[in-house]
């Protein structure tokens, strides 16, 4: 396969693992399970098991491990974590939909808004960038895989790479700070 190919199908294997991840999580696996506490692993915890300053270490932390995990086994990690962190998550958006469907109009109370307003910083910020990063990492290992086997790569293609990683570090470490404000505020 070319390598323009390479690239969407990574993001398919990446995006489709969460999705059938959180599909698992939804309706198969609703105990948890030991798939969920791997999934743990490159995720953000809920923010009642979260300390104020324990953000700004998980948001930066979990993209790094999403690049370092999805390198394992010339990709094939990326697929088998994120499926993991996608069945932890279905239990994140699960406590979402809960605090959510039980708001009235005159019972909405600011720890509930701030819990939901941190559950959204996971699943639109650090979702999204622990994606792109394991998405980085699988490009990464396959272009490791070719020089192995002796097949030219283009050498710019890593400088790249680490640049991308750092600006979805930057990005994170941004999240982190904000979810910060918000677990300060519960």
């Amino acid at each position: 396969m070319r390598e323009e190919h390479w690239y969407y199908s990574f993001w398919l294997i990446v995006i489709g693992s969460w999705v059938l991840g959180i599909a698992y999580g939804k309706w198969c696996d609703e105990s948890g399970g030991l798939l969920s506490e791997i999934g743990r692993a490159i995720s953000v915890p809920s923010p009642s098991r979260m300390e104020v300053w324990q953000p700004i270490l998980y948001f930066p932390l979990t993209t790094i491990a999403a690049f370092a995990l999805s390198q394992l086994f010339f990709g094939a990690g990326a697929a088998a974590f994120l499926f993991m962190r996608g069945v932890y998550e279905s239990s994140l958006i699960t406590s979402m939909e809960t605090i959510i469907s039980s708001w009235k109009l005159t019972s909405v109370t600011s720890l509930e808004i701030w819990t939901v307003f941190f559950i959204m910083l996971v699943l639109a910020v650090n979702l999204p960038l622990c994606l792109w990063a394991a998405q980085l990492g699988t490009q990464r290992a396959i272009r490791m895989l070719y020089r192995l086997r002796g097949k030219p790569t283009k050498p710019a293609a890593g400088s790249e790479l680490t640049s991308r990683l750092i600006l979805i570090v930057t990005l994170s470490l941004i999240a982190g700070l904000i979810a910060s404000f918000a677990i300060a505020n519960t």
